[in-house]
């Protein structure tokens, strides 16, 4: 439950989940925080925030009606970071993305309703901003975490994609594509849900689970997507973005929708987008339920959704996000590959990690792996993520690795 007060009444202790600002009016790196003191109330006031909106209770969030975006993720568990000002170095950055995130979100608003009332999209408006959006990720390519706040919108639509669009962007960046590659895929990414257009407010909107009728027509929205785009006159829109929108909700064995193909059977952009589909769904606010943090999708991911999609590109937007699961070898700069074993905090995958040394500098296989404690691992020193496969170990060895035998010193 949320209730709206006066900073007056604000008091250390309560959760503050938004305030009578935009984000750009404020020197704060979130507007969802913890206030832990008078100081942090300060603050707020000296920015001219008059009204803050709290959290009064914490409901018992049961998302599993979902299917496909489905974590269950009281909001006990996820406990919310200290106010936080932003970065005094580069506070233009951090206010670009979230400004071209903003445009983004507004030109979708457009161009959607004009699908809606002509079928047609505004094609020039969206290849200018996905050009901006790839050729500013090109000039800042860790801008991408940044994007972690900026969830909120009244139509959880636009804002999916437009930052499943910036997601796609940096995934193609990271695996060193060629600009004219990486507009493709943020072109895909931006247009994948288009299909939406065509399905009632009254579902996309419902608080509740779906019933099945609501379901079946909520599993059109891929070939309404195909039906639109294959009419746009654009190449690249009726061939590559067509295929994604129709291809997104496919699944590993055929579990998907609404062809029932396997991963084989899809583009190689259909199998990565839809890992980061769900990753933006999931850390992303709903209507239905709360958000999730990146550490517990990316464990979702792995733990209880790796047998429906490809598994190494979990592990590339593992790296990509900077959240490692246990079990993922990582490739540091130095040429070391070791295996991530245990963390410090093992709810957030956070604090001092346990790791064993597999190949040492060089890429150098040892006699036997080393454990070790070490700092947390930044994600901007890691090189490439593996799973055991790629290592060369058969999953009766990762699991004896993983389980930290004794006999591994």
């Amino acid at each position: 439950m949320k209730k709206t007060i006066s900073i007056d009444e604000l008091k250390p202790g309560m959760k503050v989940v938004g305030i009578d600002k935009s984000w750009l009016e404020t020197p704060f790196l979130s507007h969802h925080f913890l206030v832990h003191s008078k100081k942090d109330i300060d603050k707020l006031r000296d920015s001219g925030v008059q009204l803050v909106t709290v959290e009064c209770e914490k409901p018992d969030v049961d998302a599993a009606s979902r299917k496909d975006a489905t974590i269950k993720t009281p909001l006990s568990e996820h406990p919310a970071p200290a106010l936080e000002e932003l970065p005094t170095e580069e506070p233009d950055k951090v206010r670009d993305v979230f400004s071209l995130q903003q445009e983004t979100v507004r030109l979708l608003t457009r161009a959607f309703h004009q699908v809606r009332i002509s079928g047609l999209l505004p094609t020039n408006e969206i290849r200018s901003q996905v050009r901006e959006t790839v050729g500013f990720l090109l000039e800042n390519r860790n801008a991408i975490a940044l994007l972690s706040d900026i969830h909120d919108n009244d139509d959880e639509t636009y804002v999916h994609s437009a930052n499943t669009m910036f997601m796609a962007s940096a995934f193609a960046i990271r695996h060193q594509m060629a600009e004219p590659e990486c507009f493709q895929w943020g072109l895909a990414a931006l247009l994948h849900d288009v299909g939406k257009t065509r399905v009632p407010d009254h579902i996309l909107k419902k608080p509740g689970p779906l019933d099945l009728v609501e379901w079946e027509i909520m599993h059109q929205h891929p070939v309404y997507g195909f039906q639109i785009l294959r009419k746009n006159p654009d190449p690249e829109i009726h061939g590559l973005a067509a295929q994604v929108a129709v291809e997104h909700h496919e699944r590993k064995n055929g579990t998907g929708y609404p062809h029932h193909l396997g991963l084989d059977a899809i583009h190689p952009v259909s199998r990565s987008l839809m890992v980061l589909d769900i990753y933006e769904a999931l850390t992303g606010n709903r209507i239905y339920r709360t958000r999730s943090s990146p550490q517990k999708v990316i464990h979702y991911l792995m733990n209880d959704y790796s047998d429906r999609v490809s598994v190494p590109v979990i592990l590339e937007l593992a790296s990509m996000v900077g959240v490692f699961p246990l079990g993922t070898f990582l490739e540091t700069e130095d040429g070391e590959i070791v295996m991530v074993q245990e963390y410090e905090d093992m709810q957030n995958y956070r604090g001092k990690m346990t790791v064993l040394k597999i190949f040492g500098a060089g890429k150098k296989l040892l006699p036997k792996p080393e454990r070790k404690t070490i700092h947390q691992i930044d994600g901007g020193s890691v090189i490439r993520t593996y799973d055991y496969r790629a290592i060369g170990l058969t999953l009766d060895q990762w699991e004896y690795l993983l389980g930290k035998d004794k006999r591994i010193t």
